[in-house]
């Protein structure tokens, strides 16, 4: 009698008794195995679980996710695009009126004449007041995790007993005169066996994107120009005059003639200038034919100005005035 158990890879053999005949196991490829020395037993095999189609059917996935990502932005870009045209169009085609041009009138005096401000309209379309946002894709990254796996398992039981005896013999009531034969045979055969295969494959990833949209640098629109017509200073430089204490400069003068005109161009008299020196010391000339800083029947004004020397610092220098008449002003470099 011969028995054996099995389970994973871990065996129990035990010799055959006489008289027994060597029992097997199907495996899981369905041919029956003999054991080795003629006894019962099981054998058991892993299937060695391939991935490799797995692997040629994943090798493309992050290729076309790539792909598609990339063609999704870009699809989204041109109609992102696409709808700032639309915007463009639907504001360009929008007309309203606007003022392009303020003309202010000044009076003699610089001041603003209410009544003879002129406004200069157009009809224009929105589009030169209201720009459209355009956005972009500044930053799109991608990254992408992929894993593939496979498992195996199989597990098998086997147990047989094939037992036969055959015995003869007789029975007689005198020895060797009268007797009775008799023969007797048994058989006794079982089997056991139990096999279950698990295989598993798997295959699993993330992905991970990263995108920014934001707003592109798009130019503005031109503003409306502002014109004022009104009188206007003009500016002449005399010569520098110095003054000496031995060789040694301590002043210098230098005259300005201021002349105002009308927005005409006719002399624009009797009228009130207001001057910033930039640090020179100012002298309205109040000599005829001029009225200190009033402007004389000519338009005109002279005035002298002046810049005391310090020791050392005789070398000559840039300076700015300003001259006002109402709203109008006019500045003037000179080297003194």
């Amino acid at each position: 009698m011969a028995n054996e158990t099995k389970t994973g890879t871990k065996a129990r053999t035990n010799s055959p008794r006489p008289g027994a005949r060597a029992g097997g196991i199907v495996t899981a490829g369905g041919s029956r195995r003999s054991l080795v020395g003629g006894a019962s037993g099981s054998s058991l095999q892993g299937l060695g679980a391939d991935v490799s189609g797995q692997l040629e059917t994943l090798a493309p996935t992050f290729g076309n996710i790539l792909s598609s990502i990339g063609l999704g932005v870009a699809d989204s870009q041109a109609a992102l695009d696409n709808g700032v045209i639309d915007t463009v169009r639907q504001l360009s085609d929008t007309k309203i009126t606007v003022v392009t041009e303020v003309i202010e009138h000044l009076n003699d005096d610089g001041i603003p004449v209410a009544d003879d401000t002129e406004l200069i309209t157009n009809e224009l379309s929105v589009l030169n007041f209201v720009t459209p946002t355009v956005h972009e894709w500044k930053h799109v990254a991608l990254s992408m995790d992929l894993s593939v796996g496979a498992m195996d398992d199989e597990t098998g039981v086997s147990y047989s007993i094939d037992r036969s005896s055959t015995s003869m013999g007789s029975v007689g009531l005198f020895f060797g005169f009268i007797g009775v034969g008799y023969m007797s045979t048994s058989e006794d055969y079982r089997s056991m066996m139990a096999s279950s295969h698990r295989e598993a494959q798997w295959s699993n990833g993330v992905v991970q994107l990263d995108a920014v949209l934001a707003p592109r640098r798009t130019g503005k629109f031109p503003v409306p120009a502002s014109v004022s017509i009104g009188p206007q200073i003009f500016v002449s430089q005399g010569s520098v005059v110095e003054t000496k204490v031995g060789n040694v400069v301590t002043e210098r003068n230098i005259e300005v003639l201021i002349n105002v005109r009308k927005a005409s161009g006719a002399v624009n008299p009797n009228k009130v200038l207001e001057l910033d020196a930039g640090g020179l010391l100012p002298s309205f000339v109040t000599t005829a034919p001029f009225t200190g800083s009033t402007t004389n029947a000519d338009g005109q004004v002279k005035v002298t100005l002046k810049r005391n020397i310090t020791l050392g610092f005789a070398q000559a220098v840039k300076r700015s005035i300003t001259l006002k008449l109402g709203q109008i002003s006019k500045r003037f470099d000179l080297v003194i």
